[in-house]
């Protein structure tokens, strides 16, 4: 399965979404690769501290340009699992990735320049499954409020509902310590310590979007 996780905008969370989706699906005991199409690195500097850490090892590469979407598809056939963390922007990288990708997921911060956005993608993901057919989309609220009385998620959802095209998902994922402090550390939220139950939680749930309850989606 290939899942590309992108945003029209930095700073959204792309980087911790899939290197969790990556890191807990390898940790299932699929051949995962993560492909690195933002030049920050920043996947590719998880994974390499994932390494040196000597955990459950997931593959990274870096790739950009026009040839992204022939070269995911040449390397899926040799993994089980791509997961794909896009630079953010009018990209070739994102229009490559919708071009071979199974899902999109996009993570939003509940903000409003970061809702005001969706709009875009809304479009260009429409444009993009003119063409791949197999395409689903979902949007995921990312740092949310942990205080409770905030409604700053149900606000956001509320305005995302003009989306023609993409899912709004009910998966939410806070503003917590344990889910920041993971991607530098080269791990994932459940590997976390001291675990963090809700954020290992939160991460599960968005597991279960991408690959479905028990690690099964479609067959895959």
């Amino acid at each position: 399965m290939i899942v590309a996780v992108l945003g029209e905008k930095g700073g959204t969370g792309k980087t911790t979404f899939s290197t969790n989706l990556a890191g807990m699906r390898s940790a299932s005991g699929r051949d995962v690769l993560v492909v690195d199409a933002d030049r920050q690195g920043s996947s590719s500097y998880w994974a390499e501290a994932r390494e040196a850490k000597g955990l459950t090892s997931v593959s990274c590469v870096q790739k950009f340009g026009d040839g992204l979407a022939r070269a995911i598809r040449d390397m899926s056939r040799r993994y089980d699992d791509v997961v794909i963390d896009i630079a953010s922007g009018d990209s070739r990288e994102i229009e490559g990735a919708l071009r071979v990708a199974d899902m999109v997921i996009i993570p939003v911060q509940p903000s409003g320049i970061d809702v005001w956005t969706l709009g875009l993608l809304d479009d260009r993901i429409s444009q993009a499954m003119q063409g791949n057919k197999k395409l689903t989309a979902y949007v995921v609220i990312n740092r949310a409020s942990t205080n409770p009385r905030d409604n700053d998620a149900d606000d956001a959802k509320d305005a995302m509902a003009v989306c023609e095209t993409l899912t709004i998902t009910d998966v939410v994922v806070r503003d917590r310590v344990s889910i920041k402090r993971s991607v530098p550390a080269g791990i994932t939220a459940s590997e976390y310590r001291p675990l963090d139950s809700k954020a290992a939680l939160e991460m599960t749930a968005l597991y279960n979007l991408a690959f479905g309850e028990n690690g099964h989606r479609n067959g895959n």
